[in-house]
Parts: structure tokens; sequence; C-alpha cells
């Protein structure tokens, strides 16, 4: 049952694959997918055959030794993508109801995920033109030509927190830089790339582009090995676990095939001394209840000056409570149930193993009455920083008092970071200072903001965070080898 009378109907997308120009049923059932706000069974979660993932990938591979999307050349690709844009900037509402169902995220945020679609491909397109299709080189009257072009068939696995974002960006990144690619979102969050990907089909045909330039297969981790291991695969972008990213980066290693990996970070925020504790608190909420805590760059282990310790951890309490957990479809939801039934219990163990070990355990709001997935935001006290170097990936914070502001850019920059980092101080310059110091690709000062720091952000993923970055270079250039064709110097002695 739905709380403040909320009635929003979600239909429920048919989960197909494009696999060689055509549209399939994918063959095996492996589990179900429901509601998270009320645990009620939606459908089948499906998964394609190996024989399936095989055509899939023999048909990029066939489309990429044509280099037909190379010869397209740069325009022909940002054309296509403008198209997309225009349909996703119309289907954005569809979108943003099939995430907030599949996710738990309160439809207000999705909303803003789903309208930001057309924008992304167009910033992609804008991309796929300024990196053209090469240049000359300076080479003393004979040719000699760089050519941008594609590295070989590409594998997108998408994650399930920002499913339909993260599936969008990377297949116009890869599509402009004319690599054939197969997208695998994840099985627990289909519905919101089914639709986008649907779109991306209608422009291919519209435009009689080849159908093999994009592909779509759904499935669990069988799939998902099945699709790494092959030696035919020349780039791998991932999005996800660090065990996961583990396993995808060892069968990239076999054929040395590119990879891009966003793994997990439980990222510090160091609070200073002279910090105001209740603005403190108010971002630190903020930021570890955003996409319901499941968002990779949140704030998770909180290091704060011994003199503030008490007065911050009563004070995220104080903010947490004010957090509404509701169904994610409520419009005044700020809190939304986790995204899937394992999920929620795998948090709410890690957080058990915590308290057996000594920590003392807060929780704040209070959950709808019903049988989703709803976790009340936890504050986690009593255990030293090392204690806390797992990601809990969440709407829950460790904190942790420090002596020195040495002693707490020493426990941030332990083993378990990297992705992100935060710190919070009166006085800026001290702040960024400290930050400059933390081992992490983006360090937010005064804030917990999703978004990039600025337009021109160029991230590095830090430790075991990952492998390349957020920027220009993972952008359509990261999809692009560059081949130098040219005219030999015949002067030069060897």
């Amino acid at each position: 049952m739905r709380g403040n009378d909320v009635t929003v109907s979600v239909p429920v997308v048919e989960t197909q694959s494009w696999i060689d120009g055509r549209w399939v049923v994918p063959d095996r059932t492996i589990g179900s997918l429901h509601d998270p706000n009320t645990g009620e069974r939606r459908g089948p979660q499906l998964e394609n055959s190996l024989e399936s993932v095989t055509t899939a990938i023999t048909a990029a591979e066939r489309l990429f030794t044509t280099q037909t999307l190379d010869d397209l050349g740069p325009a022909s690709r940002a054309a296509a993508l403008g198209e997309w844009a225009m349909l996703l900037d119309e289907a954005a509402e569809d979108i943003a109801l099939q995430d907030s169902m599949s996710t738990g995220n309160p439809l207000s945020t999705t909303r803003m995920l789903a309208g930001s679609l057309g924008a992304r491909v167009r910033s992609l397109a804008a991309e796929v033109l300024n990196l053209g299709d090469g240049k000359d080189l300076s080479a003393s009257g004979r040719t000699v030509r760089l050519l941008n072009r594609s590295l070989g068939p590409t594998l997108i696995l998408a994650p399930w927190n920002a499913p339909t974002f993260v599936a969008v960006s990377k297949l116009a990144a890869a599509f402009g830089a004319g690599s054939p690619s197969i997208l695998k979102p994840s099985e627990w969050t289909p519905g919101g790339a089914q639709i986008a990907f649907g779109l991306f089909v209608q422009v291919l045909e519209a435009q009689a582009l080849p159908a093999a330039s994009l592909q779509l297969v759904h499935g669990g981790a069988k799939v998902g090995s099945a699709l790494t291991s092959d030696p035919r695969i020349r780039v791998i972008t991932f999005t996800g676990g660090l065990a996961a990213g583990r396993a995808v980066a060892r069968a990239a290693a076999e054929s040395l095939a590119s990879v891009q990996l966003e793994l997990g970070s439980n990222n510090p925020a160091v609070v200073l001394g002279d910090a105001d504790v209740e603005r403190t608190a108010a971002d630190l909420v903020a930021g570890m209840t955003r996409l319901n805590g499941q968002w990779c760059e949140a704030p998770g282990k909180v290091l704060v000056s011994k003199s503030l310790h008490d007065a911050l951890t009563e004070a995220l309490i104080a903010e947490a409570e004010r957090v509404r957990i509701r169904d994610s479809f409520d419009p005044d939801c700020d809190l939304g149930p986790l995204a899937y039934e394992a999920h929620r219990d795998r948090l709410e163990a890690s957080i058990a193993a915590l308290e057996a070990r000594g920590a003392r355990v807060r929780r704040a709001g209070t959950r709808p009455i019903a049988d989703g997935w709803f976790f009340s935001p936890a504050v986690i006290t009593g255990l030293p920083a090392a204690a806390a170097s797992e990601e809990l990936f969440g709407p829950a914070v460790t904190v942790h008092a420090y002596d020195g502001v040495a002693d707490a850019i020493s426990d941030a920059n332990a083993a378990g970071g990297g992705l992100d980092a935060f710190v919070f101080g009166a006085d800026e310059d001290e702040a960024i200072q400290v930050g400059a110091r933390l081992l992490a690709g983006e360090v937010r000062v005064n804030g917990t903001k999703m978004a990039d720091l600025a337009g021109e952000s160029q991230q590095t993923f830090w430790g075991m965070s990952g492998v390349g970055g957020h920027g220009p270079a993972q952008g359509v250039a990261f999809y692009q080898g560059r081949r130098v064709v040219g005219v030999d110097d015949p002067s030069l002695p060897i």
C-alpha cells in the first residue's frame, strides 16, 4: 500500500534483446523483478542464452572489420546522436518512472536524471565533432595523417543505481567513436535502458544505419562473464562493485582489452575543527541519502576533530530524523527504498557486523508500513577508522574522532577510498590545502553535490576504486585509437 494516496501507474516494460538486427525475447528466467516500495513481483528477470551472446559478438566483430561506422564519418554519427537526443527528451517521463520503480530512487531524482539525457547525448555529439576524423601532421611536405578510429567491439556493463543515465552516456560515446557496441544493463534494472535503447534502434532504422551498430543483451554474471572473456571484445567499460570489477579486469587482461572501471569507494569526509557543525551535518546527510545512499561517490567515513565529534554526531542524527522516508513516487519522498531485497539484506548484515565489533548504531527516521526494501539512515560510532574500510553503499556513515589533521589525512588515505573525498571547514584555503593531500579523484569542499565540480573536471579513479576516470579522456576519445598513415621520409638514416 502506497503512502499519502500515491497512485502512480508504471507499466511493465517487456525485456527484449536486440541482436544482429532482430528483437528477441531472452531465453531463460533467472529470478523476479519487484516493486521495491511494496515487494510485489512485477515480472521475470530474464537472461539471454550463451548462443545469443556469441551471435551478438560475432555481429559486432563483423561490422567492425568492415570499418563501416568509421567510414560514416563524425558528422553522420553526431547527427544520429542528435536525433536520439530529441527522442530521449520526449521519453524522459517514461524513463523516469521506470528508473524510480526499479531503483527505488525518488521520482523527483529520476526525473532530473532522465531530463538530462538529451543534453548529455548532445554534449557527446559535440565531442564527436570536436575530435573529428583526424588531422594532417607536419611532415616537411609529405602527406602524414593522424586518424581517429574505433578500437573495436565495445562492451558496456551498466550499473543498477543510475541505470539509464550511465547506459545512455556510454552508448552515445561509443557510437560517436564509431564503435559497434553491446550493452548489458543490470539484471535488476532493465526497464529504463530498454526504452532508451529502443529509441536508438528507431534512429538506426530511420537513417538506414547498420543494425549491428548497437546490440542489447540481458542477464546476470553468466552472461557478463561470457561477454568479458571473449577476445573479440576490445573495449570494456564497467560501473559496479569491486569484486565484479576484479573479475572484469582479469578477463580483459587475457586479451589486453582497454578497460574503464568505476568501482566501490568508502569515501572519507574530513571535518576540520572550525567547521560549522549544523551545515556540515546537513550536507553529509544530503550526500549519504542521495540516490538512497546507492551512489558510488557518497560520503561514508566521517573523520571529525575530537572537539566536534559528539556535537556532529548529534547533529547528524537530528538531520537524519528530518529525512522523509517514503514510497519513491510520493512527491514528499527524500529517501525511497533500496533497489532490491538482497541489497537491503546485505546492508543490514554489514551494519550488524559493525555492531558486533563494538560499534554503536543509531537509526533515524520512520519507515513506511509496507513490505518494500526500506532502510532507516544509520549513524555509526565507536570504532577506529581502520575498522571502517568497507563501503556500505547505502544511507549510512561511520564517524571517527581524530586528534590532529595529519591523523585525519592518514585515515582518509587508507585502503578503501579513491573515488571522492570531502573536506568541511570555515577556512576554505586550509580546507583546500587538506583536500589537495587526499588520494581521491575529486575532493569537494563544504558540499556533497553529485554533479562534477566544474564543466571541465577530469577525475581519476585512485587506488582500488577503479581504472580510468571521468572527463573528456573517458568520453568519445576513450573508445578510439590513433592511426598514423603517411609517406615515409627517405632522407632518414634508419
